[in-house]
């Protein structure tokens, strides 16, 4: 018997693919082929999910060497990587994105968000908020977190689209525009070692680690890595999700009086948001079975391949009260979207700070926000590891 082929393809919208929905009906762990070719089973409840995510019986560096598409084990430093190594990495970089940290950087996002909004107002109509704002907000952040030039963005932005690639890009171009991206840190970060060695030590997450104390330092090739792994995840997840957020925002306009209307308004209903909106169009990041593991009725063997699907543990009904229906008032709401576990993203508090101020900025900014086309004539993103929209035009 042939099983189908994962990933499923993807959706007209910001909604998961209809197949996981199937899957949350349905008893067990059904079993898929890769496209490596290699055979999976598909985890799609949440608590499967998560006892995936949090148990070290499930390996991600036992997959990396067998990757769903053209990536290298090494290209990203947390998302392949097991304890301890995981663990030591993740702690290496854990105090530049504490709650403490997205709070005091919360007055510069506004600033910076502003500066955006300003551009946009000055220019013609519509405008993309994709290119002019939610894509240029979450850049402007990580690359001045590293210390990256903020004029290299252009150089930058087309290297991650292929390293983001799900088969977009053949794998020659994303191989290449990972070398690149390893030749453009090996160069920052030997940079700031100069400067440090210059008495003249800069105030950027890169140097951060140069300097951190002998016994929790990283290697150098590791904070390579971490540059390149950072600016991708730090702006292509966020990005790409506000701009969901401000779409899903724009196609309820009684949604968008109250966040007006009631400022506190906004946190369930971004957490709503990041329920709703499906931002992995490949599942999961796969996982090894090191030993054998049950979960739920199905025995998982030693050696066999799980993919936790966070998307559609987001729309279990075993978890929340009539999934399937948008509630930005929802009062319980423990969503996945961030992970969970170990691999519960570092980023989870600077992301949702971008995520409301970017929201509450452009609502405050123009109060007649509207799409400039239609709904249905929105272009997605096909055949990246996040999903988005190619383009939002909007006018106001």
């Amino acid at each position: 018997m042939t099983t189908r082929r994962f990933p499923f393809p993807e959706g007209p919208d910001a909604r998961p693919p209809k197949e996981y929905e199937e899957l949350l009906s349905q008893p067990g762990l059904p079993e898929v082929t890769l496209s490596n070719g290699r055979q999976a089973l598909l985890v799609s409840r949440h608590a499967e999910v998560r006892a995936v995510l949090s148990d070290d019986r499930f390996s991600r560096a036992a997959f990396s060497g067998r990757p769903m598409f053209a990536r290298t084990p090494e290209s990203l430093a947390l998302a392949t990587s097991d304890p301890p190594v995981h663990t030591r990495r993740r702690r290496a970089v854990l105090h530049a994105f504490t709650a403490r940290r997205a709070r005091q950087q919360t007055p510069w996002l506004r600033e910076v968000a502003g500066e955006l909004l300003d551009d946009l107002e000055k220019g013609e109509r519509p405008v993309d908020l994709v290119d002019g704002f939610t894509v240029p907000l979450a850049l402007r952040v990580i690359t001045e977190m590293l210390g990256v030039p903020w004029a290299d963005r252009t150089m930058l932005r087309p290297l991650v689209d292929r390293m983001m690639s799900a088969g977009r890009f053949a794998p020659e171009e994303v191989a290449e525009a990972h070398a690149e991206s390893r030749r453009y840190f090996t160069a920052l970060v030997a940079a700031r070692g100069e400067e440090i060695a210059a008495g003249r030590p800069g105030p950027d997450l890169l140097t951060e680690l140069l300097t951190a104390p002998e016994e929790e330092r990283l290697s150098v090739e590791e904070i390579v890595v971490f540059g390149a792994g950072l600016l991708m995840a730090g702006y292509e997840t966020t990005g790409n999700q506000l701009a969901m957020c401000v779409l899903t925002v724009l196609q309820d306009p009684a949604l968008a009086a109250r966040l007006r209307a009631e400022p506190d308004a906004l946190a369930p209903a971004v957490e709503e948001m990041l329920r709703w909106n499906a931002l992995g169009s490949t599942g999961g990041a796969p996982h090894v079975a090191t030993e054998d593991v049950r979960l739920g009725e199905t025995l998982v063997r030693a050696g066999q391949v799980v993919v936790p699907l966070i998307d559609a543990a987001n729309r279990d009904p075993g978890m929340f009260t009539e999934p399937g229906r948008f509630d930005p008032a929802r009062e319980v709401n423990p969503h996945l979207a961030f992970g969970h576990g170990r691999h519960f993203c570092p980023g989870a508090h600077l992301a949702r700070a971008e995520i409301h101020v970017g929201l509450g900025a452009l609502l405050g900014r123009f109060p007649g926000l509207a799409l400039a086309v239609p709904a249905e004539e929105l272009v997605w993103r096909r055949g990246m590891f996040i999903r988005g929209l190619r383009e939002l035009p909007v006018r106001w």
